[in-house]
């Protein structure tokens, strides 16, 4: 007996960097339109924030006081111990987030939440299972970060003063700056991720098939922006192992998630513990060593290790299922049956479940029964 059955294709999928190529209305421009967008958009943010801290400390403290925020800004934008100057550096890298959002949005690159996962949103689940491995970084960093700090005294800890000295802000102070730090780092490790690691990797993988190179730029591009910052070679270094190790975790597990954990821990430690402004320990330097590099890369690594086997073990989906867009639109010439023609039908983003099988528009195969 002989039956007429559909003949199936593979299943195909797109890794996290491809994902712009997914959309049919992909062209090799539209990623630089995005990026303009963005700066126009970063531009206004920052005109919009200066207004918002600069207008009411003119009002209430006169020239001289914006002049003094003005130079303490200058000084160090990311002082733990001064919550105005801190939260304006915060908030001026959060606006960052919406505007490389609505950029991918106006730029018609396809939906912004495919800068989150292969899944076009956070993968909460996933980024829960990432807690386990991110417990043991905190473990690991808030002892490396804070050794020295302590001393035991009488059967406990104590703050080592003979080394760090004494406080020099206020407990209201310092209180305002743990609870604004808890609450405002994590939009502005997210922001920073969602740029460099998301939109940078996802522009540079529209035009290049090879991840190496996406991740080579990010990695780049985040190490050379915090030159300003007054970064030795050292810190440079470390900085750029921190954005490589990242983009490694985004690329393996197809999303953010990981990457966002590890950078909102790494920098709330840092805030935390630089927040009492202890009187010997200069938190304005960016200055770096070697030592500092080999923890973050060793530490690091150890975290990547440790989420790719949960991500084996949870047989994290890494890769969205379908194709991406073909080069070429309209009706399929018949002589076009291969996706080297560049014709191959794309389900694009509605595309059906990975394992699914798909049938070839106007192929069938013989079977016997």
């Amino acid at each position: 007996m002989l039956r007429v059955a559909p003949r199936y294709a593979p299943t195909v999928s797109v890794p996290y960097h491809r994902l712009f190529r997914v959309s049919p209305r992909h062209r090799w421009w539209r990623p630089l339109v995005a990026l303009a967008i963005f700066a126009g958009l970063y531009l206004v943010s920052q005109v919009l924030i200066a207004i918002g801290f600069f207008v009411p400390i003119l009002a209430t403290s006169g020239a001289a006081g914006l002049s003094k925020f003005a130079r303490e800004l200058q000084d160090d934008a990311l002082s733990s111990t001064d919550p105005v100057v801190l939260a304006l550096t915060l908030v001026s890298l959060i606006l960052l987030l919406p505007a490389i959002m609505w950029s991918v949005k106006l730029a018609r690159l396809g939906p912004y939440g495919q800068l989150s996962s292969i899944r076009l949103r956070l993968r909460w689940g996933w980024m829960a299972k990432c807690l386990l491995p991110l417990l043991v970084l905190a473990i690991i960093t808030v002892g490396i970060q804070s050794w020295g700090t302590f001393s035991v005294s009488g059967g406990g800890l104590a703050w080592n003063h003979a080394a760090i000295g004494q406080s020099t802000v206020t407990m209201q102070t310092l209180v305002i700056t743990i609870v604004m730090v808890i609450l405002l780092v994590p939009f502005q490790a997210a922001a920073e991720e969602y740029i460099f690691r998301g939109f940078l990797m996802q522009m540079i993988g529209s035009w290049i098939r090879t991840p190496w190179v996406g991740i080579g730029v990010s990695t780049l591009v985040f190490a050379v922006l915090h030159v300003p910052n007054g970064y030795n070679i050292w810190g440079i270094v470390d900085v750029g192992s921190f954005g490589l190790i990242s983009a490694l975790l985004v690329w393996r597990t197809g999303g953010l998630e990981a990457g966002i954990l590890a950078h909102a821990l790494n920098n709330t430690v840092i805030f935390v513990l630089q927040a009492p402004g202890w009187s010997k320990v200069d938190t304005s330097s960016s200055n770096g060593s070697w030592q500092g590099a080999a923890v973050t890369i060793v530490t690091l690594g150890l975290y990547w290790l440790m989420v790719e086997g949960m991500a084996r073990w949870t047989h994290l989906e890494r890769r969205r299922p379908g194709t991406e867009a073909p080069r070429f639109t309209g009706t399929v010439p018949p002589w076009a049956d291969s996706a080297s023609d560049g014709w191959e039908a794309a389900p694009a983003l509605s595309g059906p479940a990975s394992g699914s099988p798909v049938p070839r528009a106007g192929e069938a195969s013989i079977h016997t029964s």
